[in-house]
């Protein structure tokens, strides 16, 4: 979040340097609010484009063998332009490459991932028959047999996701 600052005013004082440079070479004279107002639109712009390219980022940088199951788009009233183009704040993405499957039971690895907060992994099990979930942290790897598990509705993305795309 700092470098997105350090970012955002770089733009801002580099819009205004445009600006300053386009009237002495132009040797025009402008409006004394012609700056301030090509830097704010400068770092509004930058602040949008940041938000909304995230997703995007992210899910490329976890790499080929995460399948993404679920995304949480958001639409906030300080931020109008989310209610014509919602952003995409949160996601979570299953590890296909690490799974492993035994019968009906998929083990995998759930990413939880959010703009700005932290990113969290944990370990769980997905029961594709009885359509349950279960978390495995703690367990031995390939026992459940000690595993608290939670009904899901049989038509939850992330259900799905791991009962069919990493099957």
């Amino acid at each position: 979040m700092l470098l997105e600052f350090i970012a955002t005013i770089t733009a801002g004082v580099g819009a205004a340097g445009i600006v300053l440079a386009a009237q002495k070479l132009l040797r025009l004279p402008l409006p004394k609010w012609v700056m301030p107002a090509c830097a704010g639109i400068a770092m509004l712009a930058l602040t949008i484009s940041l938000d909304y390219s995230w997703f995007a980022r992210t899910e490329a940088s976890l790499g080929p063998d995460k399948v993404t199951a679920m995304k949480v788009e958001k639409k906030q009233i300080w931020r109008p332009w989310t209610y014509v183009f919602p952003v995409t704040t949160r996601f979570i993405a299953l590890d296909k490459a690490g799974a492993r499957i035994d019968g009906a039971t998929v083990e995998t690895d759930m990413y939880l991932l959010a703009r700005r907060a932290d990113s969290a992994i944990v370990p769980v099990a997905f029961d594709c028959l009885l359509s349950r979930r279960a978390d495995t942290a703690g367990l031995p790897e390939g026992d459940l047999s000690g595993a608290t598990w939670f009904d899901m509705d049989q038509d939850d993305p992330i259900l799905r996701t791991a009962c069919d795309a990493l099957r």
